[in-house]
C-alpha cells in the first residue's frame, strides 16, 4: 500500500465515521423528511440508501477502471441510475440500512488499502465528473456525503 492510498483510507473511514454519526443522531421524524422535490424527491431516508448504494457502484468503477482502462460509458445516465437503484432497500429496516452502510465503507476502506500509487493514477469516466482518477473516484464519495448532509441540513433547518 502506498502513503496516498493509506492517507485516502484514513480519510474514508473518519468521514465515514461523521456521516454515520450524522445519521444516527436524526430524530426519526427525519427519516421521512423530503429533502428533493424536483427529480427523486428524495427523503433522507432516501439519500442514506442512496449514499451505500453509490458508493459500491464507484467502488466497481474504481475496479472497473483498473482492470480495463475504461469508465462509465458516455451515454451513461446518472440521474436514471440513482432513480432506478434508489428504493432497492426499502425493506430494510434502519438498522439494517446502517448495517449496510456500514460494511460498505468498510469494503470501500479495504480496497482503498490494496492500491499502489500507479493504480491510483489510473483514469477512467465517472459518471458525473467525466474523466477522472481513482484516487479522485475514491475521494469524491465523502464528498458526495458531505454534500447530501449538506442538503440534509439545509431541509431540516440544522446548524452546524
Amino acid at each position: 500500500m502506498s502513503d496516498k492510498a493509506d492517507k485516502l483510507a484514513e480519510k474514508l473511514t473518519r468521514e465515514g465515521e461523521r456521516s454515520l454519526a450524522f445519521f444516527q443522531a436524526l430524530p426519526p421524524d427525519a427519516w421521512n423528511k423530503q429533502i428533493y422535490s424536483e427529480g427523486a424527491a428524495w427523503t433522507t431516508r432516501d439519500i442514506f440508501e442512496h449514499l451505500s448504494t453509490a458508493e459500491h457502484g464507484m467502488k466497481r468503477l474504481c475496479e472497473q477502471i483498473i482492470e480495463t482502462g475504461l469508465g462509465a460509458p458516455e451515454d451513461f445516465d446518472v440521474d436514471a441510475h440513482n432513480k432506478s437503484r434508489t428504493g432497492r432497500f426499502a425493506n430494510l429496516s434502519l438498522e439494517e440500512l446502517t448495517k449496510l452502510y456500514v460494511d460498505t465503507r468498510a469494503r470501500t476502506v479495504a480496497y482503498a488499502r490494496t492500491l499502489d500509487d500507479t493504480q491510483l493514477q489510473k483514469r477512467g469516466r465517472h459518471p458525473a465528473m467525466g474523466d477522472s482518477s481513482v484516487e479522485g473516484i475514491l475521494k469524491m464519495i465523502y464528498l458526495h456525503n458531505t454534500l447530501h448532509i449538506g442538503d440534509i441540513k439545509k431541509a431540516l433547518g440544522v446548524t452546524g
